[in-house]
């Protein structure tokens, strides 16, 4: 199981990367063709979005397998190792089915941008609203996973479960 989500991360983390690199270019682009130019190019500004909005939702399901993203920790700072566990079992399952619901919601809105062009790039907007679904779907697969983490370090014997415990605080 651990081996799956370093090899998504990896495979997210690269992407990420990716799509950086290509919105830093598109940006270098318009930089340079507009003050050095003299000419608009008016599909680099769409584009430059359009990467920024996909960076934003591969970058939270990074931040789920990481357990980086936003929490209060009042609560987990007074409870024992194994009650944290439970608790993240609850967050990371209640994470989830959130998450499937904005992915079926998110993907329904989608089709619907279909029959809708974008201004300059003429590509339909289900593509941009796409990022939505498939945003959700990693991070619902990310917190399923982390659900199976801490599952199995419910059951583990607490020997074992000591050396994970990083894991969880990190």
């Amino acid at each position: 199981m651990y081996k799956l989500i370093a090899k998504m991360e990896w495979i997210e983390k690269h992407v990420s990367i990716l799509l950086f690199l290509a919105m830093l270019s598109v940006l270098t682009i318009q930089i340079i063709s507009r003050y050095f130019l003299g000419i608009a190019i008016p599909w680099t500004e769409e584009l430059s979005r359009w990467l920024y909005i996909y960076i934003v939702f591969v970058g939270a399901s990074e931040a789920v397998s990481r357990r980086d993203h936003i929490a209060v920790d009042i609560v987990p700072n007074r409870l024992s190792h194994r009650g944290n566990l439970v608790l993240d079992v609850l967050i990371h399952s209640v994470f989830s089915i959130i998450s499937l619901i904005i992915v079926y919601r998110g993907y329904l809105f989608a089709e619907r941008m279909d029959r809708l062009g974008s201004i300059t790039m003429d590509v339909q907007m289900s593509a941009l609203y796409a990022a939505v679904p498939l945003g959700f779907c990693l991070v619902s697969v990310k917190s399923i996973l982390n659900v199976m983490i801490s599952m199995s370090e419910l059951v583990r014997p607490k020997k074992d479960s000591e050396a994970t415990k990083s894991h969880l605080c990190k």
